[in-house]
């Protein structure tokens, strides 16, 4: 360990813990290292351990026991699931440790304010998990605005487009399903585009309405016939979309995804490795890149089985909860949801969210009064258009991190700028991020209070 290596306990070995965070301290082992981990799974502590060098007494079930001893490091990464954030993240502040919390940050607003006042009270850095502030795309969709080349900004319309089986497999099977037990799925999801909404505009919503509802994954809209499990003999499995052996065996729906917003090499490899899989197996042979499509162990599969091999899934599908029907899973978040936001100059802004996508995709449209800007921010690429309204100026910008790229690139950028910040004790800096944090899921409850009482609410409600 170097002088200037920061030390990090993980609290929630699972996905975004120790796949998506946590690989940060085993490219940059000089920047960060994890000396303890606690995770109830013993078969993910053990694997996390072993990756990360981590001793036996430092392996703990639970996150009580490792908060309740002395300090052993600086940081805290936790990614347990939504509601048993606040717990460990207030403990650790009070430990002493500066905590990166996966959004959401709380299931209630009440929770949200602790974290906040915890952080503000203790002087803790408590960064929250906007990863796409830290993408190429959005930072230079933020530059675009900020510099004034698009006017006054006259209306924008976002879009949060679900892919149909990612709607299904988190937010029907998953750990999303149920809002009383997680989160609403405005939270869950839109929280990161409640987010960089305000920040890309540089000014606040005033007042929100929003509306939606459950449409589509009711039990009467199950097929005739339809047994609990896709795997009881359904006879729609060769016509239905969320049949979980072609979500997660053939696996094209995911490629088809990446494949629609890529380009060259990668567009044809995704496209061809769908139709003629054996070509790609072989050509991987001699083209290393190949085997991030015919080696692929990541999520969703990663979350089906920690080793995601063939016997693995199907055993999964046969046992576990991405097996169910669809239809038969009592799912009670919306599938599709609209807020309108009145930003502070008068400017409607619209954010669109709905799990019945082809495509797995965020656009974006901000029309203002000398031009218009378009973007598209999808798992195969990103790209940003601007049209200048006078000259007809026109140009494209390929804000694409590279592929397999978290997040557009967001994940390892944002654990690099906690880092940093706490190099340079930027603890004004952190809170004032933690604000902004606290405003996004504010608003996030603001829209679920008015899709329910069907009204308008005002930041006075849910100022921070």
């Amino acid at each position: 360990m170097s002088p200037g290596t920061i030390r990090a306990v993980l609290i929630g070995a699972g996905q975004r813990g120790a796949l998506s965070y946590a690989p940060y301290a085993l490219q940059f082992p000089e920047e960060l290292e994890f000396v303890a981990v606690a995770e109830p799974d013993a078969k993910r502590r053990a694997t996390f351990a072993a990756q990360h060098n981590i001793p036996q007494d430092k392996q703990f079930e639970s996150w009580e026991p490792l908060l309740e001893n002395p300090a052993v490091g600086e940081a805290v990464v936790i990614a347990t699931q939504d509601w048993q954030h606040t717990a460990p993240a207030v403990a650790a502040m009070r430990a002493g440790y500066h905590v990166l919390l996966e959004k959401p940050m709380a299931t209630t607003a009440e929770d949200c304010r602790l974290l906040y006042g915890t952080s503000a009270e203790t002087g803790r850095q408590l960064f929250i998990c906007h990863v796409l502030r830290y993408t190429p795309h959005f930072l230079k969709m933020r530059e675009l605005v900020q510099s004034g080349v698009l006017g006054r900004i006259v209306q924008v319309s976002h879009r949060e487009n679900v892919s149909f089986w990612h709607m299904a497999h988190s937010y029907v099977r998953g750990n999303w399903a149920n809002s009383e037990q997680s989160s609403p799925m405005i939270l869950a999801k839109c929280c990161h585009d409640l987010d960089i909404l305000p920040w890309i505009l540089g000014q606040n919503p005033v007042q929100l309405a929003s509306t939606g509802s459950l449409m589509h994954f009711r039990p009467e809209n199950a097929p005739e016939g339809a047994p609990a499990r896709c795997l009881e003999g359904c006879p729609a499995e060769d016509v239905c979309p969320y049949f979980a052996p072609f979500i997660y065996q053939d696996m094209a729906p995911f490629w088809n995804s990446f494949a629609d917003t890529s380009r060259g090499f990668h567009r044809w490899a995704a496209r061809t490795y769908i139709h003629y899989p054996n070509l790609i197996q072989a050509l991987s042979l001699v083209v290393p890149a190949l085997r991030q499509l015919t080696h692929y162990e990541g999520w969703p599969l990663s979350v089906l089985a920690q080793d995601p091999a063939p016997e693995n899934i199907e055993a999964a599908l046969r046992d576990g909860p991405y097996g169910r029907c669809v239809y038969h899973c009592g799912s009670d978040v919306v599938d599709q949801q609209v807020v309108l936001m009145q930003m502070e100059d008068g400017a409607p802004v619209t954010l669109t969210m709905h799990g019945h996508s082809h495509n797995e995709v965020r656009t974006t449209r901000i029309e203002g009064s000398e031009g218009r800007l378009m973007a598209e921010f999808g798992p195969g690429g990103s790209r940003i258009t601007l049209d200048e309204h006078r000259t007809d100026w026109h140009m494209e910008f390929d804000t694409s991190a590279g592929a397999g790229s978290g997040h557009g690139g967001g994940d390892l950028r944002l654990v690099a700028a906690f880092l940093d910040s706490l190099r340079r004790g930027d603890t004004e800096a952190a809170l004032q991020g933690t604000r902004e944090a606290l405003q996004a899921h504010l608003l996030a409850f603001a829209a679920e209070e008015s899709r329910l009482s069907g009204g308008f609410v005002s930041s006075e409600t849910w100022g921070t």
